[in-house]
């Protein structure tokens, strides 16, 4: 019997994960999740970061890369490097990426308790900035 009653408690957790997971992918929340950047960003005295066609567009296509695959990665990270220099900036450029978040401030929140990822968000000499959500799987692309 208490065997039946935890793999029923754990089946309602999973569903409710899989609820969860479901409820991120009605939405990109990518631009309120980059205005909480700016503002964690201008509050530690550093710039805004400002919007980019080709960041956004390289930040939309990882993502939907990611959603595509079922799999949170940086593949390709090289390649979209290559692709922002070809596009005239620098090429220094960084990427956080999640899953699964429901809102920008769960999002923005996670990456800030996660040392490499804040320190993407607070990288002091970058100048454009986006993130885009696709299907629950987010990316923040960021260049000088």
């Amino acid at each position: 019997m208490m065997k039946v009653l935890l793999a029923t408690a754990l089946a309602v957790i999973i569903s409710g994960y899989a609820e969860t997971a479901q409820s991120a992918v009605s939405g990109d929340f990518g631009p309120e999740t980059l205005t909480l950047i700016n503002s964690y960003r201008t509050s530690h005295g550093l710039s805004r970061l400002a919007e980019n066609r080709t960041v956004k567009a390289l930040a939309l296509q990882h993502s939907r890369e990611q959603a595509a695959h079922g799999s949170m990665n940086h593949d390709g990270f090289r390649q979209r490097l290559a692709q922002a220099k070809a596009a005239g900036l620098t090429g220094v450029c960084s990427e956080n990426v999640g899953f699964g978040h429901q809102s920008a401030q769960q999002l923005f929140s996670r990456w800030r308790i996660s040392p490499g990822h804040n320190a993407n968000m607070l990288q002091p000499n970058m100048r454009y900035g986006a993130v885009v959500v696709v299907g629950g799987y987010s990316t923040f692309f960021v260049c000088r």
